[in-house]
């Protein structure tokens, strides 16, 4: 048996070095809270936000709180993705 990096694909045999990546994203909330307006607008916004979450799906609703997901990645793979985890450009290389 052997383990496979999800990135490259390279085969990596039982005992050897891999690395499991763990992404967590979730919602930020700063504290800050919209201002208050009238009950009128109020509940307005609100039936508004019930009837919008009827008609979307449970796991939508879901992931736009929180996700998680895991993947298994080989020693080059895991440097690459410690080098740039958020896929940034990268400057321009010079001559």
């Amino acid at each position: 048996m052997s383990k496979t990096c999800e990135k490259c694909g390279k085969e990596m045999p039982n005992g050897s070095l891999a690395y499991e990546l763990k992404i967590e994203v979730y919602a930020d909330f700063d504290g800050v809270l919209p201002e208050v307006e009238t009950a009128d607008e109020v509940e307005t916004r609100l039936r508004e936000l019930v009837a919008a979450t009827e008609e979307t799906d449970a796991e939508e609703l879901m992931r736009d709180v929180h996700h998680e997901e895991r993947h298994l990645l080989c020693p080059g793979c895991r440097d690459r993705y410690l080098a740039n985890p958020l896929n940034l450009p990268l400057p321009e290389a010079r001559p």
